[in-house]
Order: structure tokens, then sequence, then C-alpha cells
């Protein structure tokens, strides 16, 4: 499946949270499948914090890789494009649509860190509107996991009456602290790289060596200990037979985090990145309300959450609070919690669990 990304400049001006407003917003996006004569085939996919619009099939046939969920979206998997029309749009910030790279009407220069701070009710706002533009007033469902996840439970607050259904994956209602902390100890370290310049890096050497590290923190992370012990343990590279006795790489785990987050600085914009995770610091459904449960108070949509036992960033009894007020509201939804070794990760590096939960849900009707 070859598929080329489309843009789309909005109409009007996006005012946003932080009290600017963008007076030039361009969205890009990838659609796979077609929609059908009434438009109400439409699933919007959205996308995770390191990933963009490209979540299935190759733009060109010697693409080493596919799009990041490709192993859930075409014909006759989990999401299937013979049925649906996927609509994935890399979110506003996020690198591709207009961010901190895009140039500046008013001064003829890239934003940099000029740009305004986005949030995640500004991504959605900005998803309306793409959806808007396309003629699609009311979505078959919004799937998404990770940052993808919390824009879906922003749609669900923001406009549930343009959502038949929702899938949330591996999200929670707010971010933890630990995590506003890991991400200010990601940013300094981007920072400590001589080209990072404040941000003001573009036309320049981006700055790789501090990306990279940002990435093995990130990774570190993110990787479960028992998915880490089986890939590599204590395993000694090439299967060496003795050890070195110095600091240059001997273990295969070494080894391992030499490669992350090698050349990903061209394919995304670091700056970029750091906008999104700045996004996910604000994120706070229950912000300006009594109880979580007020956040949902438009029309109910059934909903389907999926969490992992070995997500300990993204627990499920987070994920349950979220199942709790949702009933509150009379929302019908199901909490679904799945074993995998990927831990957060499961829902792209191990998606078959998901992909039969997702499968079923979509072809539930809704009455």
């Amino acid at each position: 499946m070859l598929i080329q990304p489309r843009g789309i400049r909005l109409a009007e001006p996006l005012p946003l949270e932080c009290g600017r407003t963008l007076d030039q917003v361009e969205i890009v996006y990838e659609v796979y499948g077609e929609l059908n004569a009434t438009r109400s085939n439409a699933i919007l996919v959205c996308h995770g914090l390191t990933s963009n619009q490209h979540a299935a099939g190759r733009h060109r046939a010697e693409d080493p890789r596919p799009g990041w969920w490709d192993q859930a979206i075409g014909p006759g998997k989990p999401i299937d494009t013979e049925r649906w029309c996927v609509i994935a749009s890399n979110v506003l910030g996020g690198g591709a649509s207009t961010g901190p790279a895009s140039i500046d009407p008013a001064s003829g220069q890239p934003y940099g860190p000029d740009f305004p701070i986005v949030t995640l009710a500004d991504m959605v706002d900005a998803q309306a509107r793409l959806l808007d533009a396309l003629g699609i007033e009311r979505l078959y469902a919004a799937i998404g996991g990770c940052l993808g996840g919390f824009q879906v439970l922003t749609w669900m607050s923001r406009h549930p009456q343009r959502l038949a259904r929702a899938v949330v994956i591996s999200a929670t209602s707010r971010v933890a602290a630990y995590t506003i902390a890991l991400w200010k100890v990601m940013r300094e370290a981007l920072a400590l790289d001589p080209a990072w310049r404040d941000g003001r890096y573009q036309g320049q050497a981006p700055p790789e060596r501090g990306f990279q590290l940002m990435s093995r923190i990130g990774a570190l992370i993110w990787m479960e200990r028992e998915a880490l012990e089986q890939r590599c343990g204590n395993r000694l590279i090439g299967d060496a037979d003795r050890l070195g006795y110095g600091f240059d790489p001997e273990f295969e785990v070494e080894a391992l985090f030499e490669k992350v987050g090698r050349g990903d600085v061209t394919q995304l914009d670091p700056l970029a990145l750091v906008y999104l995770m700045r996004a996910m610091d604000y994120f706070d459904l229950a912000r300006g309300h009594c109880a979580l449960a007020d956040a949902f108070e438009g029309s109910p949509v059934p909903t389907l959450l999926v969490s992992y036992r070995s997500d300990w960033r993204y627990p499920p009894a987070e994920m349950e609070k979220i199942r709790l007020a949702l009933e509150q509201r009379g929302w019908p939804v199901s909490h679904r919690t799945l074993d995998s070794a990927f831990g957060h990760g499961a829902f792209v590096y191990d998606s078959e669990g998901v992909g039969a939960l997702m499968r079923s849900f979509l072809e539930t009707s809704t009455t």
C-alpha cells in the first residue's frame, strides 16, 4: 500500500488556549481507504509522542519500514480499510503540520522557540477543523494510544457529538509528576548539545548528539526490564568469549542503545518533540472541573479502554479511574487489561491483543 501525505490549510485563524492565535495553520495527514457516499465510515487514528501521520503503508516501494501502526491498519486488518476510511493527521506543533519549524508569516523566518505553546485541546480543535474541511461531520471512531490516547480523551470531552465510538489505549486522564520530571530531564539532556542554540538551530546542523541522549533516556524508561533482559541479557557483542576490561561497548545492550536515536533527528524535529512534551505536561482533563466525571458532560459515546499490566507509566489503575468517571456520566464503557512484555509500547509492537479487541469493538453496533 503506497500512500502519499496530504496537506490542507485551515480556512480560519486558530485561537489557542495560551491566548495567542495562529493566523495560518496547515495540517498534514494521510488517508487509507475510501470515504463512503455518506462520509460516515471515517476513523481518526491519533499518533503517539514520537510518531506522526504516517501510520500505515509506505511512501515508496523501497522504504525499509511501513508506517508505525501498519500491523493494525489495512485490508483485512483490525482497522479494515476495505470497510473504513482511516485518517491520520500530524498534530498541531508536531513537525509536519504547523509548528516551530514553520515560517512565521509576521517575520518570514521559522518560528523556532517563538512558536506558541500548544495544548491537547488545540491539537484536537485543529483536527476538528480538518474534518470540517473534508466534509466529515461525525467520526465512526477515534482511536489512539499514549499521546494519541490523550487526543481521543480530549475529543470525548470537547467534541463528543462528533464521535460514534472511542478507543483509548495506554493513557491516563492526566500526566503524572514522574512524567513531568522525566520530560524536564530529557529537555536538559537535549540542551547540553551546543548545536541546540536555545532551539534556534533552524537552517543549521540540528542537535543530533543531544537528541540521541534524550532518546536513550526515554528508551531506557519506556522499555520493560523483562523485554530488555530477554533481548540482550548480559551477552557480549558478537558472542565474544572474553571481557575487554575497558569502557568501550562490550555488551549487546550497550550496542543496542548506541543505535537508539541515531538518524532519527532527520525524521523528528527535536524542538517539535519538546513542544509535544510540554503539551503532555499540561494535560489534565479534571482541571477546571470539580471532578474528572465533569469533563465528560456531552452525549455518551461507546468507549473501549485498553491498558497493559506491565505499563507502569500509564497503569491500569489510572485507566480504571477513567472508566469509573465515564460510568458516572452514563457512558457505555469497557476496560480491558492485557499482558505484554512490551509495556507501554505494546499497542504498537505487540498489537495482536489490542487488534482483536478493536476489531470486535468496531464491528459492534452502537445501538
